[in-house]
């Protein structure tokens, strides 16, 4: 899928990006922030881990924070804060940035293909879970025959 290399780790990436510059990876997190610009949009992601669907699961405390950059604008009410997003992309570099008091070097990728993971909501049963049949296993329901009587 787009020449995605499933053998680089978020974490080698982050340990020497001059090395695997231009490889392309699947990454994915929380956006922390969407920046417009008349070059196109950039997302600042919080990396987390993926599940086995490529879906973001947990935070990765490990592997902290991404960019992640597109030509094509992105709306910020939909791409804001708080969304997952899951991108297949090409790593560019890294660009560092302050970040409260210090200097973070960010990872910068170059988005390929986009996805906007949908709002979690609480999913119910269409049934209630504790049914109770009336009519035990090995009865039948009395009104199937046609006359009163079952013989």
């Amino acid at each position: 899928m787009y020449g995605v290399n499933y053998e680089v780790d978020y974490a080698q990436i982050k340990a020497s990006p001059e090395t695997l510059t231009g490889k392309t990876v699947i990454v994915g997190g929380l956006i922390l922030n969407n920046e417009l610009d008349n070059a196109g949009t950039t997302l600042e992601i919080l990396k987390y881990t993926l599940d086995s669907r490529d879906e973001p699961q947990d935070p990765d405390e490990v592997n902290g924070r991404f960019l992640a950059h597109t030509s094509q604008l992105l709306d910020p009410s939909i791409y804001k804060e708080g969304r997952q997003v899951t991108l297949v992309a090409t790593l560019r570099g890294v660009e560092s940035r302050p970040l409260q008091k210090i200097s973070y070097s960010y990872p910068v990728f170059e988005i390929v293909e986009l996805y906007l993971v949908p709002d979690r909501q609480t999913e119910w049963p269409g049934y209630y879970p504790h049914y109770y049949d009336p009519w035990p296993y090995w009865h039948r329901y009395p009104y199937w025959y046609r006359h009163p009587y079952w013989w």
